[in-house]
């Protein structure tokens, strides 16, 4: 199968709204969620002239956004539902101070830091930081993560997805041996618990 052909072939409507859709969750910061898939999608479709490198950038600027609001939203109010002594531990007064002195960079940056997106986006809703500030500074790290993310990936990902097609069956090969082993020594242990010591 030619996976540029295939991904070239995709309805841009449907790929921007997978766009939107996973960006906006890998900008919630839910673990896991592999953001850049539909911008090397979105690669393939700019390649075959079906959509615009402005088009690619407004969807998946829109949809890190989005998250970013949303995982500040969940901070902010569902964090209310957490034991006191949790809540009081995050929105102690070291967070706080840190986010008064360091959160504009901070918040920026984990726009593309996967690793203190979580974190950050939480605290901030935690700790009630500023609304509007979160919402522009969010802004600027989500132009800035996605903008450069897919430009690169559109400059240099036409070179890249013929190698993504050549190794492609052997990651998923390699992929199910490492999840059967994985099952397999899971049904071992835990066979090993249930049965009896002494026969």
């Amino acid at each position: 199968m030619n996976l540029r052909l295939w991904l070239s072939g995709l309805d841009p409507l449907v790929l921007n709204l997978m766009t939107f859709a996973l960006l906006s969750l890998e900008g919630a910061g839910v673990p896991g969620i592999p953001g850049v898939i539909p911008m090397v999608a979105q690669v393939a479709m700019i390649d075959a002239g079906h959509t615009t490198l402005l088009s690619a950038v407004l969807w998946g600027v829109l949809g890190n956004w989005l998250g970013s609001l949303l995982g500040y939203a969940l901070g902010r109010w569902g964090g209310q539902r957490l034991p006191a002594h949790w809540r009081a531990a995050v929105q102690s007064e070291r967070h706080v101070t840190l986010l008064a002195r360091w959160g504009a960079p901070l918040i920026v940056v984990s726009r593309t830091v996967g690793s203190l997106r979580t974190p950050v986006t939480l605290l901030a809703g935690m700790t009630a930081y500023p609304w509007p500030k979160y919402l522009a500074l969010s802004l600027l790290g989500a132009v800035i993560h996605v903008g450069v993310w897919q430009t690169v990936l559109w400059r240099f990902g036409p070179a890249l997805l013929p190698t993504l097609e050549q190794w492609g069956r052997e990651l998923l090969l390699g992929l199910a041996v490492v999840i059967g082993v994985g099952l397999a020594l899971r049904w071992r242990r835990a066979h090993r618990v249930t049965s009896p010591v002494n026969e």
